[in-house]
């Protein structure tokens, strides 16, 4: 009865991810920062590119609530951007998002956790490989609001080895 249980609820997570389409790549600069043992809170400047249609910029915040421990530099995560239902108007990424997991930065390493927004979860952000640097270990719930923006992102710093998110022609 237990394999059965186990098998069926596994057919459900596969038939609820069937109907997500990947609708583009969403790429955000974030500010350096320090961890602090309850969390952290960064600004963040994002481009949004689409599979179809113009780019799209956002700004917001992430913040962490849980441990948060350590030194950041300036850092560039990137998710795909994935939609159940029709595919996303402009400006749709617009909103919160949240999300959970653990991980760290020793010298250079990733950081983006896998992230969505609503109860329905109809918009998910699936993490792509990032730059971070610093030293630094992360355990808890992250919550990422964009708001949409007139103006590309902020230019990463020279020296740093970070691109600025640049819209695909």
């Amino acid at each position: 009865m237990r394999r059965s249980c186990a098998a069926l609820v596994g057919l459900n997570a596969l038939a609820a991810n069937a109907d997500l389409v990947q609708e583009g790549v969403l790429k955000c600069n974030v500010e350096p920062g320090f961890g602090f043992i309850l969390g952290s809170s960064k600004v963040v400047s994002c481009v949004f590119r689409p599979a179809r249609g113009r780019p799209e910029y956002y700004s917001g915040r992430i913040n962490l609530i849980g441990v948060d421990i350590g030194l950041t530099g300036l850092g560039q995560l990137s998710w795909r951007v994935f939609k159940s239902g029709p595919p996303v108007r402009r400006y749709a990424l617009a909103g919160d998002y949240t999300g959970s997991g653990a991980g760290g930065v020793l010298g250079e390493g990733p950081g983006a956790y896998p992230l969505s927004r609503g109860e329905d979860k109809s918009i998910s952000l699936k993490p792509l490989p990032g730059k971070s640097t610093g030293l630094n270990f992360y355990a808890g719930v992250a919550a990422l609001t964009l708001q949409a923006a007139d103006e590309p992102p902020t230019e990463a710093p020279p020296g740093t080895g970070l691109q600025t998110p640049q819209p695909t022609p």
